[in-house]
């Protein structure tokens, strides 16, 4: 890609686009210039390869800074619309900011809709064990990989995979024998071989921090450029505007080096 076209990074690592299979995010400045610089490149792509591109799935995000004259006019050149983070890329939300709860929302649906599917079936104990194991468990994992849930999300989650345990059901309740915490370990404590949330988020974490400190993909690369520079990453200077995520990913795995 031309040089302009690049998204401004502040002078770190330039980023043009990121692309799995069939889906793709462009990075690029927003000024109108470059965009129909970009869209000539895109129809020249199309062309050549005789592949096309869904203008009816796809959309444009900017800054809350940017004027709606600016907006309005990238719509009209572009014929695309102008959404807001967050959004659902590859099943996970980028969103800037705090973290909340909404984007949890859709891990919460598909387990109630499973909960809800197997409410009417007589499952033993150890049936639902296998269950939760391979089936619940299972749901959140993807999006832990990249995303750690809040206390608040862990806790819910829980709340429902342990009612479910001991045959509670909607509508309906029954005796919780105890905690999920207090079940979740090793057989050899005594326990039924569940993993918490926050021991399943923190297991991401690690394997993300090892992935960082390998600096091989993009994202290490523009992380390791953006925030350590030609400092250690074990040795934090945090500044200003500094990502919340990246401090809290940086001060854990320092803690658990230290």
């Amino acid at each position: 890609m031309h040089p302009k076209l690049y998204y401004r990074t502040g002078g770190f690592l330039p980023l043009t686009h990121l692309s799995f299979a069939y889906d793709f995010i462009i990075f690029t400045n927003g000024s109108i210039k470059t965009v129909q610089m970009l869209f000539s490149f895109l129809e020249n792509f199309q062309n050549t390869t005789g592949l096309t591109f869904n203008k009816s799935k796809s959309l444009f995000i900017m800054a809350k800074s940017f004027a709606a004259s600016r907006i309005h006019s990238i719509e009209r050149n572009t014929s695309l619309i102008k959404e807001s983070l967050p959004m659902k890329y590859l099943g996970t939300p980028p969103f800037k900011g705090r973290k909340k709860p909404f984007l949890f929302y859709d891990i919460f649906s598909t387990i109630q809709k499973k909960l809800t599917a197997w409410a009417f079936n007589y499952l033993s104990y150890g049936g639902r064990l296998v269950l939760i194991k391979h089936v619940l468990c299972s749901i959140p994992v993807y999006l832990l990989h990249t995303l750690a849930p809040t206390v608040n999300v862990s806790r819910r989650l829980e709340a429902l995979f342990n009612k479910f345990l001991w045959g509670s059901k909607e509508g309906s309740n029954a005796i919780i024998w105890g905690f999920w915490k207090n079940c979740s370990g090793t057989l050899e404590e005594g326990k039924l071989r569940f993993r918490t949330i926050k021991d399943m988020a923190k297991t991401f974490n690690l394997k993300l921090w090892y992935n960082f400190r390998a600096n091989k993909s993009l994202w290490a690369k523009f992380m390791v450029t953006k925030y350590c520079g030609i400092k250690h990453p074990l040795i934090f200077s945090f500044r200003i505007g500094d990502s919340k995520n990246w401090k809290d990913f940086a001060m854990s795995n320092g803690k658990l080096r230290s």
